[in-house]
């Protein structure tokens, strides 16, 4: 027994995430497709949005290379057997996902809430109207999505006399809603107003809610083996967020990091040294997310905001000092 214990050949330790991405390259991204302004993918088969840029900042802090990424449509079974390294994929952080699931989530990138569409000749407006209309037949992910859960709650407590019609599948849902199977559809209100600002040549005959019936706090999510790479993807949005209290931009980044004076402005471009102890990066990580990037308005923006097709007001996910709920921890 002695000699087959002392014989036994001793596994070598497994690889942290940053390690698995830097011998591999690039940053295995997962994302929900054809959600309009959050990640899209394009015939060139190029991606695009919210979501996607931050996998892009993601790969420029830990590669140097904000184009070092793969995306592809995935959801957290996968982030837990490894097929991936992270998701962003619009999910929901409840309690349920954080206490059951093999995951973390590093922290809340997106503020929404669900809501509704429904078909213009229904004849409602809001969701006050749709409450005491009879004929209503909604169209809801299920069984057990964050949307079908906050519909039950909805019903029960109102006493809304719809009738509910299960799907398996984001498609699925949006083929019956648009093929009439279903008069009203349920989800994120912010991906409701995006696939309605798509619909270029029949946007008149589908209405989207001004109403909210939960909240839906959007957070990327990794697995909870590896916590170096929980900060990182933390700090990756965090940083977009400072960035922008702090007045960095793509474009004035270069400048700020030769001249600036402001000690958290050094700090977070690694003009002084100390950001990357502990992530396993070198201190300029935070200057290439910027600068490569951008910051969380820049973001906002450009995929949802006036620089997009959705014209989005930013709401909730302002900065804290302008009234909103974005707010992360000082760069010290």
């Amino acid at each position: 027994m002695f000699a087959s214990a002392v014989c036994t050949p001793v596994s070598a330790a497994e690889k942290s995430t940053v390690e698995m991405v830097r011998d591999r390259g690039y940053v295995v991204c997962g994302v929900t497709d054809r959600i309009p302004g959050f990640a899209t993918q394009g015939e060139n088969g190029m991606w695009s949005g919210f979501n996607i840029d931050f996998c892009r900042a993601l790969a420029s802090a830990v590669l140097g290379d904000a184009s070092a990424f793969q995306a592809a449509d995935y959801w957290i079974d996968a982030l837990v057997a490894k097929d991936i390294d992270v998701l962003h994929a619009g999910s929901t952080w409840t309690f349920n996902r954080d206490t059951t699931e093999k995951v973390d989530f590093p922290g809340i990138n997106f503020y929404d809430g669900q809501g509704f569409m429904a078909h213009a000749q229904l004849g409602v407006k809001t969701l006050k109207e749709a409450m005491g209309h009879k004929e209503v037949k909604i169209c809801a992910i299920g069984p057990t999505s964050t949307a079908k859960t906050n519909l039950d709650d909805f019903m029960a407590k109102n006493a809304v006399p719809w009738q509910v019609i299960p799907v398996q599948t984001m498609d699925g849902m949006w083929r019956a809603f648009f093929g009439g199977r279903c008069n009203l559809a349920i989800h994120d209100r912010t991906a409701l107003a995006g696939v309605h600002a798509g619909r270029l040549n029949d946007s008149a005959d589908y209405v989207v809610f001004p109403e909210v019936i939960s909240k839906e706090p959007l957070s990327p999510a990794v697995r909870d083996d590896d916590s170096v790479w929980r900060d990182m993807v933390t700090w990756v949005t965090y940083v977009t967020i400072v960035a922008e209290e702090l007045g960095v931009t793509q474009a004035n980044v270069d400048d700020l990091k030769a001249n600036s004076t402001v000690p958290e402005v050094r700090r977070l471009l690694g003009v002084e040294p100390g950001l990357g102890k502990g992530l396993s990066v070198d201190d300029e990580w935070a200057y290439r997310v910027i600068k490569q990037v951008g910051n969380y308005g820049e973001i906002f923006n450009r995929n949802l905001g006036d620089g997009s097709t959705l014209k989005m007001s930013r709401g909730l996910n302002t900065l804290w000092t302008n009234g909103g709920l974005l707010y992360a921890p000082p760069i010290r």
